[in-house]
């Protein structure tokens, strides 16, 4: 496995296999819209991602960041070729971008009535595989509400909360909280 990264912005080759990937890999609720996110690359806390193995396509990554941590936002493995250690792959070349800063996501939470718990399960299973643990915080995106994962549990969330803030420039509103 030969992973490269490239950077996705508005008019490279990637933005419109990334922007297919994207819309069909989180439900339409969990999505923002992909042209902002596109744009918001231009400034320097954010980064879109399309990973290769060779000319083949398999995911991407967007991430916001600042000096305090790494927030991996999204991160999808091409439908066809999961299972095969891309996923594990992207996470570590972001660990590399993130150098000593500890890393976020954030995930639907482990809620045992949901239609998807087993799909949350093994989500959260691969994610604890790759060095994330469970934290005690909660994001809310507007009415969505996401368990925080992290690789450094005691990292400040606030400060989290302020990057978030600042990248979707109060469109949506966005709050991390222990409930």
């Amino acid at each position: 496995m030969g992973l490269t990264r490239q950077k996705v912005t508005l008019f490279s080759r990637q933005y419109r296999e990334v922007k297919q990937l994207y819309q069909t890999a989180f439900p339409k609720v969990e999505r923002l819209p992909y042209l902002p996110l596109i744009l918001n690359t231009y400034r320097p806390l954010a980064d879109c991602y399309a990973y290769y193995d060779g000319d083949s396509f398999v995911g991407l990554a967007y991430l916001l960041q600042n000096d305090d941590l790494l927030y991996l936002f999204f991160l999808a493995v091409n439908t066809k070729i999961r299972s095969r250690g891309y996923g594990s792959a992207i996470l570590q070349d972001i660990k590399k971008v993130a150098g000593n800063r500890p890393i976020i996501l954030a995930i639907e939470p482990l809620d045992e009535s949901a239609d998807n718990y087993a799909q949350r399960q093994k989500r959260v299973a691969f994610y604890a595989k790759n060095g994330f643990q469970l934290t005690a915080y909660y994001y809310h995106e507007g009415n969505e509400i996401y368990q925080v994962m992290a690789t450094d549990p005691s990292l400040d969330i606030h400060k989290a909360d302020g990057l978030t803030k600042q990248a979707l420039l109060g469109f949506i509103k966005t709050s991390f909280d222990l409930t």
